[in-house]
């Protein structure tokens, strides 16, 4: 019974289980909003823990090495385009789009607790637009089937969502 245990962990399956972030990514329907909500949620609790500075050198380094293994997981099934089932794309990207509320929170710019809740539905909502409809310059990158567009296009999108939400942040803020 033990080495039946033993066996499940293979080079193959913790690849398939970390880019399907544990099998979250094989839920038939929505698997892109699922992964962009545990982005939401892993980013509430590292948001606790770490600081602004400690997030992007997480956030880059989980870049690296999601492509590392979204390549192999990849090349294992033989796919060319972005497959369905892997979403650690969705999180690191979700988290890029959440980068400028770190900024607010380590400020302490004075908010209330609905606003700062208001300001990640915000992030999660324009995330999630930017990355089903792919405009410009993310759908030529979206285009591309390799492993590195299956990740950027999720980051491209992350980018575009803080580029609005600081627009908005300084608007609402600074003005």
């Amino acid at each position: 019974m033990q080495s039946l245990h033993l066996s499940y962990f293979t080079k193959s399956n913790m690849v398939k289980l970390y880019v399907t972030f544990f099998g979250l990514g094989f839920i038939p329907f929505a698997s892109g909003t699922i992964g962009s909500l545990v982005g939401v949620a892993t980013w509430l609790v590292l948001r606790e823990i770490i600081s602004p500075w400690t997030m992007l050198f997480v956030i880059l380094l989980l870049f690296l090495f999601s492509w590392v293994l979204t390549e192999i997981y990849v090349q294992q099934k033989n796919r060319t385009h972005d497959p369905s089932e892997v979403i650690v794309d969705e999180i690191i990207g979700q988290w890029v789009s959440l980068i400028p509320l770190m900024y607010l929170d380590h400020i302490q710019y004075p908010q209330t607790n609905n606003h700062m809740y208001f300001l990640i539905f915000i992030s999660f909502i324009l995330f999630r637009f930017f990355d089903i409809l792919k405009p410009w310059p993310i759908s030529i990158v979206d285009q591309q089937s390799n492993s590195f567009s299956i990740l950027f296009d999720d980051i491209l999108a992350g980018i575009i969502s803080s580029i609005c939400i600081t627009a908005y942040i300084s608007w609402v803020y600074f003005n």
